[in-house]
């Protein structure tokens, strides 16, 4: 059996931007509402929409904390590029897995990013203190 809890902290951690700390939590904070609100797709979109360097500083690292997360977790394999088609593939169903299956991964993937990003929503708010 596979502890998440350690993996989302670890893939927070990545998430933070030392060099810009209250950019890294104000992104983190936006891209947390629009996953919950909205989906993995619109938060993958979300991400690729940034274009302010300062955002896109900061959506990469968001992306780096996910890339990570879903590949130690074995929930998913991100290309190592902000790709909006990579978080797609993530709801769609593989191969050789059921409807049934399919839903119970994408909502465990879901939960699992929106515990990740929470984590670096606080690991933030401790630096920047």
């Amino acid at each position: 059996m596979l502890n998440l809890e350690p993996i989302a902290v670890q893939a927070a951690a990545k998430m933070i931007v030392s060099d810009s700390v209250k950019s890294s939590e104000n992104m983190i904070n936006k891209a947390l509402m629009v996953l919950a609100e909205q989906g993995i797709c619109a938060f993958s979109l979300f991400l690729a929409s940034r274009k302010r360097q300062e955002d896109m500083v900061a959506s990469d690292a968001i992306h780096s904390g996910m890339r990570s997360l879903l590949d130690k977790s074995k929930l998913g394999d991100l290309d190592s590029r902000l790709k909006v088609d990579d978080y797609k593939r993530l709801t769609q169903v593989a191969e050789n897995e059921s409807e049934l299956v399919a839903l119970q991964r994408l909502l465990l993937t879901k939960q699992l990013m929106e515990t990740a990003l929470m984590y670096g929503r606080y690991q933030a708010k401790a630096q920047a203190e």
